[in-house]
């Protein structure tokens, strides 16, 4: 699933500029801050069009040749962008880092997961494990494999594409189900009717950790860095914390 939003990214040093649309592929655990970038941060002169992709999608597209004015994804996957050439090493700014949190369904018992002992009993309890096939899927795999689990609870386990495919099937559950996937998309994704209950125990959390950079072959390199600048200022930081990010 793709996530499509059309956004004014822009602060007032690029006011003058009036080029076309500028496009920015972004992490999928970005979406919630940027959207709200978009309305507290938008100029009339300044388009930009936003798509927010799984990180394994933004590895797809980046390696079938596409390229975005900016990009927002794993740190590193910009480290190789910059090696290639195709990411301007001197643009590239820290987003943030975020970790993986568990979310339960409409109306379900909240799970003790302050211990990594709880969190497996509530995985051995519950009616199914959901997660996604996006960055936090794969740690989320790990992380079943390391706490001795996988196997008794792989005939409870779903795979979804995206977080947000993740918070809509809890949004709309019954019974004992628990989701995972990273805390800002638990968050942005609590309107479907699911809940936070909270961070993975902090002896098995692991957080990923996200840039921003200007792309190469951007046809409006000034407008891009302005953008960047945009996604970084304290007060986007304030916006990403507030969604979950940590720095």
């Amino acid at each position: 699933m793709r996530y499509t939003v059309c956004a004014i990214l822009v602060a007032g040093s690029i006011a003058h500029v009036t080029a076309a649309e500028l496009s920015i592929l972004a992490t999928a655990a970005a979406q919630g801050p940027v959207q709200a970038l978009d309305k507290a941060l938008q100029q009339p002169n300044q388009a930009a069009k936003v798509q927010f992709e799984t990180s394994p999608n933004i590895a797809k597209r980046l390696a079938a040749g596409e390229t975005p004015d900016v990009l927002i994804a794993q740190a590193a996957t910009i480290d190789q962008l910059i090696k290639e050439g195709r990411a301007r090493a001197e643009t590239r700014a820290s987003v943030g880092r975020i970790g993986v949190g568990v979310g339960v369904g409409r109306g379900a018992r909240r799970p003790d997961i302050s211990t990594v002992d709880a969190l497996k009993t509530a995985l051995l309890q519950a009616d199914a494990v959901v997660y996604s096939r996006g960055a936090s899927g794969l740690l989320v795999e790990q992380l079943l494999r390391n706490i001795g689990v996988a196997d008794q609870i792989s005939s409870k386990v779903v795979q979804l594409p995206t977080g947000d495919d993740v918070m809509q099937r809890l949004g709309m559950s019954k019974g004992n189900q628990i989701g995972f996937t990273m805390v800002s998309e638990i968050k942005l994704g609590e309107s479907h009717g699911g809940s936070f209950v909270g961070p993975l125990p902090a002896a098995i959390q692991t957080y990923t950790a996200y840039d921003a950079v200007v792309m190469s072959r951007s046809s409006a390199p000034d407008a891009a860095r302005a953008v960047v600048r945009a996604l970084t200022t304290p007060a986007a930081r304030q916006l990403f914390m507030s969604a979950g990010w940590e720095f």
